[in-house]
């Protein structure tokens, strides 16, 4: 049971989160009047005044695993098992702080990339190195060989398995 302080506690680091990783949306503000331009500029001009400093701190690829792992059972105990099902089919790469996220195909590909802000969420926090980004990627396998008929199955199977050869000569079975 989580009690109402730890509950305050998340929800204060989950709005702190979430400013962090919110874009400005300036494009939402009006134009039509002197007052909007001398406010849209304003608020530019504190954008790039700001310069946030946030840790990035080294980690190894074992520390990686383990925030992996921990982001895999936080989805699993909040039930979202399409998406844990996605993060366990492949073991993410991580180089330079960029962490790759292979997919097989693209509806996978549309789930994890809808998904990768609260990921790089999740793992800049656990590593506190907040330089890491997320890239999801759609693998294209090309060594998947497509059948066009059931005597080229049967031709596979035979290649891989020479003990079928002799069960259908045994048999007297008719292909």
């Amino acid at each position: 049971m989580i009690s109402s302080i730890e509950k305050e506690i998340l929800q204060i680091k989950h709005k702190e989160s979430v400013i962090l990783f919110k874009q400005p949306q300036i494009e939402d503000i009006s134009s039509l009047s002197i007052a909007s331009l001398n406010f849209k500029k304003s608020v530019e001009d504190e954008n790039d005044d700001v310069d946030i400093d946030f840790p990035n701190d080294d980690f190894t690829n074992n520390d990686f695993e383990i925030a992996w792992k921990k982001f895999c059972e936080l989805e699993k105990k909040d039930g979202n098992n399409n998406i844990l099902s996605l993060l366990k089919m492949n073991q993410p790469l991580i180089n330079d702080n960029v962490i790759i996220i292979n997919t097989i195909n693209k509806m996978n590909y549309k789930e994890m990339k809808g998904y990768k802000s609260k990921i790089q969420e999740f793992i800049s926090k656990e590593l506190n190195n907040y330089s890491i980004s997320i890239d999801v990627k759609l693998s294209e396998e090309t060594d998947k060989k497509k059948f066009l008929d059931s005597k080229e199955k049967l031709k596979i199977i035979q290649e891989s398995n020479k003990s079928i050869i002799t069960l259908i000569e045994e048999f007297n079975l008719r292909i």
